[in-house]
């Protein structure tokens, strides 16, 4: 059982996010199928219940002590649509708010100790912000959530669909630099006539 966590221990961690790096199969096995199901995960505090969506991705770090990454707990409505999450009014953001832009998804499977498979979707979002200009700019902030597709490994088959769910999201900030600025596209340029062009050879 001492290899069976990539985790430390409660007194090691402290909530500061140091040396907890969990697996996926950890993340859904000992964290949300635990949330779902109304249980205590395996390393309390760990993981803490907050929408990434209510700030920006620094913000949220600094509210709960976090550097560079950590982990969330938040309620979702079951179909949200998975394209966006508006973040608005973050700071940086040029007064224009900023946004978490789906850039790729990826399913999954666990399996429990007795057997029991898990099956779960990762959707991985890129933060951008809205500059005076109008333009949209990546910051290099990421976030990776994870939702339990199957409410079978983690509730009675005769209770109802609830309207809310949980799911696990990793904010952190990307080890690649900054992406450069999306800009508008540029209008493009008018091409004189051949006549006009030939003339202009002529001239010179």
């Amino acid at each position: 059982m001492g290899k069976e966590m990539n985790l430390i221990r409660e007194d090691e961690y402290g909530g500061g996010g140091v040396g907890f790096e969990p697996t996926e199969d950890e993340l859904m096995l000992h964290f949300l199928r635990p949330q779902l199901r109304g249980f205590a995960p395996r390393v309390a505090g760990a993981v803490v219940e907050a929408d990434p969506c209510g700030a920006a991705p620094w913000e949220l770090l600094a509210r709960h002590g976090r550097r560079e990454e950590g982990f969330f707990f938040s309620a979702r409505a079951r179909r949200k649509p998975s394209v966006r999450r508006t973040v608005a009014g973050c700071v940086g953001g040029g007064g224009g708010g900023g946004a978490w832009m789906h850039s790729s998804t990826k399913n999954g499977q666990s399996v429990t100790d007795l057997g029991v498979v898990v099956r779960w979707c990762r959707i991985n979002y890129c933060f951008y912000v809205r500059g005076e200009m109008g333009q949209q700019r990546s910051t290099g902030w990421m976030m990776a959530e994870y939702e339990i597709t199957d409410p079978r490994c983690y509730r009675r088959a005769d209770d109802g669909e609830e309207d809310d769910f949980w799911v696990l999201c990793h904010v952190r900030k990307s080890s690649r630099p900054q992406a450069a600025k999306i800009s508008p596209a540029k209008p493009a340029r008018l091409r004189k006539p051949a006549a006009a062009a030939a003339a202009d050879v002529r001239a010179a």
